[in-house]
Formats: C-alpha cells, structure tokens, sequence
C-alpha cells in the first residue's frame, strides 16, 4: 500500500472512532500534541515525529522523548490552533487545519506529582518536505517508522528513579525511549490504525 491510501485509511479510521473526551471540571489545564507522519523514504512506511525535550530543572517531562505540543493559550481558536502553534513553535514546521487527519482519546495524568492537565493528542500528514528546525525547549528530534512502533524488537522497559522506582512499559528505537504519556499515545495511534498492542496506561 502507498502512503497516500495509508493515510486516508487512517484518516477513516480517526473518524469512525467514538469521541473519548476528559470533562473540563477533570483538569485545571488543557494542551494539544501533535504526532506528524511523513511518507516513507524506504526505512518501511511512514514516519512519525518525536522530539527530544531539553533537560530543565522542575519540569516534570524534562528530557523526555514526546510528541510537539504545549499548553492550550487564550487566543488559541481551539486545541487544533494549539497544536499548530506548538508545532510551529517547536519544530518549525508549518501545518494547515487539512493537514490533520484527526484526533485520538484524550489523557489526563493521574499522578500527583504531575500538573492537573488534559492532553488531546491530533494526527497530521506531512506530505510536502520541511525540515525541522527545534526550539530552545527541544535538543533534538527523531523519526520513527510506525513500523516500528509496534515491532516487539523494539519493545522495551524503563525503571525510573525514586520516588517510585518500578519498571515502565517503553520503545527504545536506536536509543530514543518512549514511555509513559507519549506511549499511551503511540498505544492508542496503533489501536486506532489496527496494528496494535494491548494499550499500556501512563
């Protein structure tokens, strides 16, 4: 299958989904990330974009691999304005409304050690080329085949440091781990392109 039927048959996918949306009085906060797919360039389909989040004291998602995206602004026309002007923001790369093919079940967090906010994570195709120039709030990027999404080669575990030490779910692809929040993300991504794993809940 080309990537142009791939992405308009995830774009049916998105959809058809029923809606999965966290009631405003569940979150002080809401943000938007974005997970941009790309066409193949011969590594086994499309690509998705991860960015690598700068080291900074304080930040609960310091230094984490994740997807683009930040808080909801006021002036934002709604959670896909943010996740444009985030991803612009960040990345530097330009997204139109088309460009998005729709969105996933939104997440809240539940640790206490975490800000009370809701997450909606939106799919984008990239079909034309841009390169990705990061921000002062990223030290790098990656792109992922989504092959390798769910190739259980590349599944993985990660024990955090204390205050609770336990082994988390994770991908390790060539040395980027992707785990919690982002992971829940991924798992729903693949359940929703129907070549998923059992989902795994940051």
């Amino acid at each position: 299958m080309t990537d142009g039927p791939w992405a308009e048959r995830l774009r049916s996918a998105l959809e058809n989904r029923p809606a999965d949306c966290i009631p405003e009085t569940e979150c002080e906060f809401r943000a938007a990330v974005t997970l941009i797919l790309r066409p193949s360039d011969g590594r086994g389909g499309p690509e998705g974009l991860f960015v690598r989040r700068s080291e900074v004291a304080g930040d609960p998602w310091s230094g984490h691999v994740a997807l683009p995206g930040g808080r909801r602004e006021p002036d934002d026309a709604d959670l896909l304005d943010t996740a444009r002007r985030e991803t612009l923001e960040e990345t530097g790369l330009r997204l139109e409304r088309e460009d998005y093919l729709g969105r996933l079940g939104e997440i809240h967090p539940l640790s206490k050690r975490l800000p009370s906010i809701c997450v909606t994570p939106f799919v984008a195709w990239m079909a034309a080329h841009q390169e990705v120039r990061v921000n002062h709030e990223l030290t790098g990027h990656v792109w992922v085949p989504v092959s390798a999404l769910s190739d259980p080669a590349y599944r993985s575990t990660l024990v955090r440091e204390p205050p609770s030490p336990r082994e988390r779910p994770a991908i390790d692809f060539e040395g980027d781990v992707i785990w919690g929040l982002t992971l829940g993300i991924v798992e729903d991504f693949l359940a929703a392109l129907g070549t998923g794993l059992p989902r795994q809940c940051p």
